[in-house]
């Protein structure tokens, strides 16, 4: 009796230990389950209140200042400081000798969405504000460009070559009096392997105002390369531009100083108070081979006044240029124009490297005598040295000799002006 009673206690107590551990494994499971969908509460309110996820721009060098990137918008500053000082040696007029900063230019450059961008760029030399290039464009055609804003018009080879790229302190007497320098107004840029093409209308400088309707232009420029092989090309183009007068004053003004900044008046000057409209048309060609560039150009304005006679104005240049390190002068058929000198060793005294060196001379003649208006001739031989420490510094020295007529704003004034320029860009 004993013995079954003793039987049965362990067959109970073996059944209530077994339902015991039961009851609390599915407890522990219970408690894991609402455990589990705690943490997925939680998680999904720390999800719904977390701050969105900020895109981080991308900042890469281009060139020496950073390019910021954030999906398809983009910035970049840009600028450049061009410090000029001379002497003059008189011969007819008294000319200071002085300094001054040519140009003080910072700017901006960038996209706002895919294809469309923008520049703009502000001048403060001589404490002055002026626009320079300041548009918007859209670049969403295959090699195309279309310019909407304050831009130069396609006119001479020497005139689409950057300020920071040309061979002389100053562009030729024979082509700057007939530039337009920037204006406001729409224009398209199309170029190919071997041509480039500009064309657009254009009204005033955004600096100008008027009390009648304000000078209007149309203009284009046309050039190709028949030959171009790795550090050898031929460049030749035209440019074609009809222009009418601001009717507040139906002026034409064409005059210029011995390709330098620093006179404080013109040295030959031709002023048409009656000018109908004119046609100002230019020819270019360029040659490079490796160190050596040559190039020319020939620029003439057709002038139909209301007294009737019509002058016809002309000028035409032609220059040399050789790298003494051997570095070549660069091309860009987007702008059809020559671009920046890049020394193949920069400037490093410690190695015995120091940069690039470049001689240059240039012809230039201006003809403004014609139809009764005696504006001057000017002739002027200018002999240049350059110096590219690296690829956005340049020291220049320019010796400018300068030939005048009788009907000269000083008759017959032959200076001779020595000039330096010290250059940066970004």
């Amino acid at each position: 009796m004993l013995k079954k009673t003793l039987l049965a206690s362990a067959l109970l107590l073996t059944i209530s230990t077994s339902a015991l551990a039961d009851d609390k494994d599915e407890r522990i499971a219970a408690l894991e389950a609402q455990m589990s969908l705690i943490l997925k509460e939680i998680e999904a309110l720390k999800a719904e209140n977390a701050p969105e996820k900020q895109e981080v721009p991308d900042i890469a060098m281009k060139g020496p200042t950073p390019k910021i990137q954030k999906g398809e918008f983009s910035w970049q500053p840009t600028g450049r400081i061009h410090l000029d000082a001379g002497i003059i040696d008189d011969d007819k007029k008294d000319n200071p000798n002085s300094a001054e900063f040519r140009r003080a230019r910072l700017g901006m450059q960038g996209t706002v969405a895919k294809d469309f961008g923008y520049k703009a760029e502000i001048d403060f030399a001589n404490e002055t504000v002026a626009f320079k290039d300041v548009y918007v464009n859209y670049t969403g055609l295959d090699q195309t460009e279309f310019r909407i804003g304050h831009f130069k018009p396609g006119y001479s080879l020497e005139d689409m070559t950057s300020s920071n790229d040309i061979t002389f302190i100053e562009r030729s007497a024979a082509t700057e009096p007939f530039s337009l320098s920037e204006q406001i107004g729409a224009g398209v840029i199309n170029y190919g392997d071997n041509y480039h093409v500009a064309a657009g209308a254009f009204n005033d400088d955004a600096g100008r105002e008027s009390d009648d309707d304000e000078q209007w232009s149309i203009s284009g420029r046309l050039t190709g390369t028949p030959y171009r092989k790795e550090e050898k090309l031929v460049h030749i183009g035209g440019s074609v531009s009809y222009r009418e007068p601001d009717q507040a004053n139906d002026r034409f003004d064409y005059d210029s100083r011995a390709e330098n900044r620093l006179q404080t008046t013109d040295s030959v000057s031709a002023v048409i108070n009656d000018g109908k409209h004119a046609l100002v048309t230019g020819l270019e060609a360029a040659v490079a081979s490796g160190p050596f560039s040559a190039q020319g150009e020939y620029v003439r304005a057709d002038i139909e006044n209301r007294a009737g006679n019509d002058p016809h104005f002309y000028g035409a240049t032609a220059q040399l240029a050789y790298t003494l390190t051997g570095e070549n002068r660069p091309y860009s058929i987007k702008k059809g124009a020559f671009t920046g000198i890049t020394p193949t060793r920069p400037f490093d005294p410690v190695r015995g490297e120091w940069g690039a060196f470049e001689i240059a001379a240039r012809y230039s003649y201006l003809d403004l005598n014609d139809g009764g208006i005696n504006g001057g001739k000017m002739e002027t031989v200018t002999l240049g040295t350059n110096w590219y420490p690296n690829d956005y510094a340049r020291f220049m020295f320019n010796v400018v000799i300068a030939d005048t007529d009788r009907h000269a704003v000083t008759p017959d004034d032959d200076p001779v002006i020595f000039l330096t320029r010290s250059q940066m860009k970004f």
